[in-house]
C-alpha cells in the first residue's frame, strides 16, 4: 500500500525522492493472538492462567485482585463459563525515550496485562505484552484511534470467534476468547482514549453533564465538593466555603443508555488532520451544546461489550499522587509549584470569601497576608533538615539528601516514586509539628488515604469509609 485509503496521502514523505524512502509515520504493531496462545504452551504459565478462578480470595469483602471486585460478577456468562478465556487491561502513555527533557519527543507504547494470573505475576515485567509502539516526535492526541485500529480489529475477532488453543496443563484444545476490561492511564491520556475531553467546564468524566465548575482568573476550578455530603451535614449550611448554602444533591450516575444517547448525538468525524476533510481546523471547531464534552466516539465502542462495562477507564494513582504531593509540598515550601499565587488571592476577592486573605495595598505595594498554612523560614529549614536526615532501606526509595536545595529551604528533583514515599511516609511526620492542627490533620488524612488505596489487600468496608472521609478532606481543603 503506497497511499492512505481515505485521504490518498502518500505513504512516504516525498514519493519522488530517489533511493531510500522515508515513511511519513511509523507504527510498530506486534500481533496479540500468537503471544496469548504461547501462555498456554508452557506448563507454568498455563496453570497460572486459571488462578483467577481457583485461587481467588474467599474472605468476604477482601480484595487483592480485580476478580475479587464487582467486575467478576458482571462478566457475560458464556465468556465467564470458560475460565481459560483471557481478561486484559490496556495501559498507554507517552514518554521521552531519550531522557532529555529539553528535547520535545513523545513515544507512546500500548501495553496489555493479563488478569488471569495471580497479582504477583500479572504486573511483572515478564507478563506485560507490548502490542503497539507509536513513534514520535508528536503525541497522537485524540487521533490515537487511527493507531489502535489493528489492535481493536484483532480484539473484535478474538471476542466474536476466538482461536483454537492447546492447553498443555490439561492436554486439551479449547476455543480461547479475549475480553478487554478497561484502560489504565493518566488524565490527558484518558481524554485521547475515551473521547471525553479533560478540559473545560464539563471535564469530570464521572459527573458528566452535571460537573460542578466555575471560571477563575485564566483557569477553570472544579468545586462544589459539599454536594457529596449527606443532606443533613452541618457543612452544607456553612457559608464560609463559597459564600452560599449548598442545597444541591450529588451528581446523578450516568448509565449505559445515557452514554450511548450522548454518543449518538455526535456528528460523524473521520480521524486525522488531512486537508481533504478539514485539516487541523476540524479538530478546533466549536462544539454544539448537545455534544457536551465529547470530542469523538471512542474506537473501543466497536467492541460489542464495551458499552456495558461499569468501569471503562482507570486513572493511574501514581500520577495523581505525584501531582497532589508536588502541589502540596510546593505550596508549603513556597516554591514555583505553589498554588498560593497572586491570582489565587484575587479569585478569593472576586468570590467575596475569606477577606482575611485578600491582597492589601500599602504605600503603592501589594501585600499578601500570611495564611494558616504559612511556613516560616525556620520551619522550612527544620523540615528540610528532617528530610535530609531520612535513611531508607536499600531500594526502598531515592536518596532524599540530594533533593534538598536552596540553603536547605526547598525540595525538588524527585521522581514519581520519590513523591510516593514523601506523600505516604514523610510528609505526615515532617509537617505535624509545624502546622496548625486544622491544616496538618487533613494532610495526614490525605496521606493515609493514598496509603490505604495503594495497599496490596483492600477491604470493601474500608474503601466505603475512605470514600466518605475523602469527601470531608476535599471540603476541608476548599
Amino acid at each position: 500500500m503506497q497511499s492512505c485509503q481515505l485521504c490518498h496521502e502518500s505513504r512516504w514523505k516525498d514519493k519522488y525522492t530517489k533511493g531510500l524512502k522515508v515513511a511519513n509515520k511509523v507504527l510498530c504493531y506486534f500481533p496479540l493472538t500468537s503471544r496469548l496462545k504461547r501462555l498456554y504452551s508452557c506448563i507454568h504459565t498455563a496453570e497460572s492462567m486459571t488462578w483467577h478462578a481457583t485461587g481467588k480470595c474467599t474472605e468476604d469483602g477482601r480484595m487483592r485482585h480485580p476478580v475479587d471486585g464487582t467486575y467478576g460478577k458482571i462478566l457475560i456468562k458464556d465468556f465467564a463459563r470458560e475460565t481459560r478465556n483471557v481478561r486484559l487491561g490496556l495501559a498507554a502513555d507517552g514518554f521521552n525515550p531519550y531522557g532529555n527533557m529539553s528535547l520535545s519527543y513523545s513515544m507512546w507504547p500500548v501495553i496489555l496485562t493479563t488478569y488471569n494470573m495471580p497479582p504477583w505475576l500479572c504486573m511483572k515485567e515478564s507478563s506485560l505484552i507490548l502490542t503497539l509502539l507509536i513513534l514520535g516526535p508528536k503525541s497522537p492526541g485524540k487521533d490515537i484511534d487511527v493507531y489502535l485500529r489493528s489492535l481493536v480489529d484483532e480484539l473484535k475477532s478474538l471476542w466474536s470467534y476466538g482461536v483454537q488453543t492447546r492447553d498443555v496443563a490439561t492436554n486439551s484444545v479449547f476455543q480461547m476468547r479475549v475480553m478487554l476490561l478497561w484502560t489504565i492511564n493518566d488524565f490527558p491520556a484518558r481524554h485521547y482514549l475515551s473521547g471525553w475531553s479533560g478540559q473545560g467546564y464539563l471535564a469530570c468524566p464521572t459527573c458528566n453533564a452535571d460537573t460542578p465548575s466555575t471560571r477563575m482568573l485564566g483557569k477553570t476550578a472544579y468545586v462544589g465538593h459539599r454536594r457529596f455530603l449527606p443532606h443533613n451535614h452541618k457543612w452544607r449550611k456553612d457559608k464560609k466555603f463559597n459564600g452560599n448554602v449548598e442545597t444541591r444533591s450529588c451528581p446523578r450516575k450516568f448509565d449505559e443508555a445515557d452514554i450511548l444517547e450522548q454518543l449518538n448525538n455526535l456528528p460523524l468525524r473521520t480521524s486525522g488532520k488531512h486537508p481533504s476533510y478539514g485539516g487541523s481546523k476540524a479538530s478546533k471547531r466549536k462544539r454544539e451544546p448537545n455534544e457536551l464534552n465529547w470530542s469523538k466516539r471512542s474506537i473501543f465502542f466497536e467492541l460489542g461489550y464495551w458499552s456495558s462495562l461499569q468501569l471503562k477507564h482507570n486513572l493511574d494513582v501514581m500520577h495523581i499522587e505525584k501531582n497532589v504531593c508536588e502541589s502540596s509540598l510546593g505550596t508549603l515550601l513556597m516554591n514555583d509549584k505553589s498554588k498560593d499565587t497572586t491570582n489565587a488571592r484575587k479569585d478569593l476577592e472576586k468570590l467575596m470569601i475569606r477577606d482575611d486573605l485578600w491582597l492589601k495595598e500599602e504605600n503603592g505595594k501589594l501585600l499578601k497576608p500570611h495564611p494558616k498554612f504559612f511556613f516560616t523560614r525556620e520551619h522550612r529549614r527544620l523540615f528540610c533538615k528532617f528530610i535530609k536526615g531520612v535513611k531508607l532501606p536499600d531500594g526502598f526509595g531515592s536518596n532524599f539528601k540530594r533533593k534538598v536545595f536552596d540553603t536547605e529551604e526547598n525540595i525538588s528533583g524527585m521522581k514519581s516514586h520519590g513523591y510516593h514515599i514523601m506523600m505516604q511516609r514523610l510528609m505526615p511526620l515532617g509537617f505535624r509539628g509545624y502546622l496548625d492542627p486544622t491544616i496538618s490533620t487533613p494532610i495526614i488524612e490525605l496521606s493515609s488515604f493514598f496509603k490505604q488505596i495503594c495497599a496490596r489487600n483492600l477491604m470493601t468496608r474500608d474503601m466505603e469509609n475512605a470514600k466518605e472521609q475523602l469527601i470531608k478532606i476535599l471540603c476541608t481543603f476548599c
